[in-house]
């Protein structure tokens, strides 16, 4: 059924699990625990349906209203998934409405298609990004990415996207100039989606499930293209085994984004600091940014990935004195609770920020400046984490974005 004047017909956003229970339920109860219903007064106070019937003078602005009283928003205004905006947008995917790609964790919401498109059409999405929202929560739906963890933990990790192949470009996420920054819808709501995914089918609710202890920008969005056409080196997803010309996602998880203005001695001066501690303790998976400059220097001079990511280990290094005098070392794990590859490099003099060189993604994007900008994301283990999934598109892909555009 359509929406029209003063009417909204809109799919529910908030997760049920297999049980058919809504997650909203131990939302509200937790809410409650924690002080936090003045926040969300409306919490738990919804149609128990598949759609919901929005009336009012401006039926957008009381969507927006009741949506943020009941916790279904990341504090931004969103667009309403009214039946019409969904059903557009699932036209982009050979899956069915009812297929469930896993449950999220930690209230176990079951992420049907519908449910995923519902929260990419209040983020913002274009009907045809649903391919690539779908492909980045198949990721991080598998255990290895430790969805209950980044839910739950206390540190401010947020999943870091990355997209590459022919549909990057197709759906212009971009990875030149500002690629981590506003202005690019497809980075924006892509990015933005996943959080709403998390929020409202897994019960991420700040303070009640979620304990980031001051969150990060990155996790309102975090999500940029590679910039192949300037880079020297094959796409990231090729190192997981697709074909360069493949449509991909890679996700990551991130501690945050620190710039770095200089090349990789001032890159790798950050990384062998206390930035690099959790990722160091829990064994993460860090990875950089290289700007288009740098990168074609460094393959000017017969580098590939795999030279720049020896070299970042080698001289990325935490003196091993500054690490016994930092604050995890001193408060949270002592001298006993290290991995054995940690131990052994302390020993040597200095810890480089993962066990293997190969732990260090490279990324290239950014635009091509004078004074290169490069850019560290410290990880998060629990475990170690870089998944890569491709993107499924329908068979009639190439019509249906005729249609749209």
């Amino acid at each position: 059924m359509s929406s029209g004047g003063d009417t909204l017909w809109l799919v529910v956003p908030a997760g049920q699990q297999a049980s058919g229970a809504w997650i909203d339920d131990t939302l509200r109860q937790r809410a409650a625990e924690k002080g936090l219903l003045p926040k969300v007064p409306l919490a738990a106070q919804f149609p128990r349906q598949r759609v919901e019937v929005v009336r009012a003078r401006d039926p957008a602005a009381r969507t927006n209203e009741l949506y943020y009283a009941r916790g279904w928003t990341d504090g931004l205004p969103i667009v309403p998934p009214t039946t019409a905006r969904v059903q557009e947008t699932l036209r982009f995917t050979p899956l069915r409405p009812t297929d469930a790609l896993g449950e999220v964790d930690p209230l176990k919401g079951l992420a049907t298609v519908e449910k995923v498109a519902a929260n990419a059409v209040m983020a913002g999405c274009r009907p045809e990004y649903l391919p690539v929202v779908l492909a980045a929560v198949e990721a991080m739906l598998e255990p290895a990415f430790n969805m209950r963890g980044v839910q739950t933990t206390d540190e401010n990790v947020a999943p870091l996207v990355v997209v590459g192949g022919p549909v990057a470009r197709r759906l212009d996420v971009n990875g030149g100039f500002g690629a981590l920054g506003p202005g690019w819808r497809a980075n924006a709501t892509i990015g933005r989606a996943l959080r709403l995914v998390m929020n409202n089918l897994g019960g991420g609710w700040p303070g009640a499930v979620s304990f980031a202890g001051i969150g990060q920008p990155g996790r309102y969005t975090l999500c940029l293209a590679e910039n192949e056409a300037q880079s020297p080196w094959p796409p990231l997803h090729s190192e997981a085994g697709l074909p360069a010309a493949a449509n991909a996602v890679t996700v990551m998880r991130a501690e945050t984004a620190i710039n770095v203005t200089g090349g990789l001695e001032e890159l790798a001066s950050v990384m062998g600091s206390a930035a690099s501690a959790f990722g160091i303790l829990h064994g993460g998976k860090p990875a950089v940014i290289l700007a288009p400059a740098t990168a074609a220097r460094l393959a000017g001079d017969g580098w590939g990935r795999a030279e720049v990511r020896r070299w970042l280990w080698e001289h990325g290094r935490w003196p091993t004195g500054q690490w016994e005098r930092s604050w995890i070392y001193r408060t949270i794990a002592g001298p006993d609770r290290w991995p054995d590859w940690v131990l052994a490099a302390a020993d040597s003099g200095a810890i480089p920020p993962a066990p293997a060189p190969e732990d260090i993604a490279v990324i290239v994007a950014g635009g091509d400046v004078p004074i290169a900008q490069q850019v560290y994301f410290p990880s998060w283990g629990f475990p170690p984490c870089r998944i890569t999934k491709e993107v499924r598109l329908p068979a009639d892909w190439e019509r249906l974005l005729a249609e749209e555009r």
